[in-house]
């Protein structure tokens, strides 16, 4: 799988913006599901298939989280343009 990656270090409530000008599977995953992601193993994520930007997240816990957008399969990905904000709520 091809995709963007954004690694975001942030704590609780800070609210995290994913601007992209195509539909995609954007995903918030914490540290510890983002390393599962790369192994092919089962994981949780906050987010999934988007059809419209931006897409807004907040941050539930202190800690390393990880923002990926996926461009579409391996043999035929698609050209994104993305772009990652974080606003601090606190």
């Amino acid at each position: 799988m091809k995709y963007l990656h954004q690694i975001v270090k942030a704590h609780e409530g800070t609210v995290v913006t994913v601007n992209f000008d195509k539909p995609a599977k954007v995903m918030l995953l914490h540290n510890f599901d983002y390393i599962k992601y790369e192994k092919h193993h089962t994981y949780k994520y906050m987010g999934g298939h988007t059809e419209k930007s931006p897409a807004v997240f907040s941050i539930p816990a202190d800690g390393t989280w990880h923002v990926v957008i996926e461009l579409g399969s391996y043999f035929t990905p698609i050209k994104i343009n993305a772009s990652v904000e974080t606003t601090i709520t606190k």
